[in-house]
């Protein structure tokens, strides 16, 4: 559903298109078709740079730098689903920076009837991840992230939650399997594959097999390093 906002910033960017390429008329013709220009690139920018640059300092592990950037590409947006995938990758940011208390506000504005598979996925994912994170219920964690991981079980940090949250309410084994099937897909990126050996690290010291534990901490403090760098 588009809401009464939406139809503002659509025209809001049609009145600055318009203020543009009239200002540009005035002067001369090809002031105007130079203003039209610069408002297509605006909008490209908004529209494709924006979120894709977003992406990449999520990736590279700048995450106040990422949340700024979704919320601008939020905030400038006519489209429910961009505000939705902004208003997500906001509370990802969160999750990435510690700042666990600040989830639920950010995803406090979204309907989750109205989100797709994946919206969904993602919401479920920050919460659970949240609530382990702040020592929360792990059984209520558990089911926030079966239903994450049923909706996308091809995502590895999904799975990656999922495993955190069934160490949580002590079933270990199902934990080493879901953590051995992350990379099932391929090579996973240098941090989420540290965190995934942390855990590994985790389960086995709880099924008391210390040399298996010790090689996986040694894995993640090598990955954790490699991770660091190419931030």
């Amino acid at each position: 559903m588009v809401a009464l906002r939406h139809y503002l910033r659509v025209l809001g960017w049609l009145g600055v298109a318009a203020a543009a390429v009239g200002l540009g008329v005035q002067v001369r013709l090809l002031g105007g078709v130079v203003a039209a220009g610069v408002v297509g690139a605006l909008l490209a920018a908004v529209t494709l740079w924006l979120p894709r640059s977003a992406h990449a300092a999520f990736e590279a592990g700048k995450f106040g730098n990422a949340a700024r950037r979704y919320w601008l590409a939020g905030a400038t947006t006519w489209t429910p689903s961009r505000e939705r995938a902004a208003w997500l990758s906001r509370a990802g940011c969160a999750v990435a920076e510690g700042r666990f208390a600040a989830v639920e506000r950010l995803v406090a504005p979204l309907d989750e009837d109205k989100l797709d598979v994946g919206e969904r996925a993602v919401l479920f994912n920050n919460r659970a991840y949240a609530l382990l994170a702040v020592a929360g219920d792990a059984r209520e964690a558990l089911a926030l992230a079966d239903k994450a991981s049923a909706l996308r079980p091809d995502v590895p940090a999904i799975q990656h939650t999922r495993a955190l949250a069934l160490l949580g309410v002590g079933r270990t084994d199902d934990a080493l399997h879901v953590l051995d099937g992350m990379r099932a897909g391929g090579e996973l990126a240098p941090g989420l594959e540290a965190a995934r050996c942390r855990e590994l690290a985790a389960a086995w010291d709880k099924k008391g097999e210390r040399a298996y534990a010790a090689d996986y901490r040694r894995r993640a403090e090598v990955l954790t390093g490699v991770s660091a760098g190419s931030g």
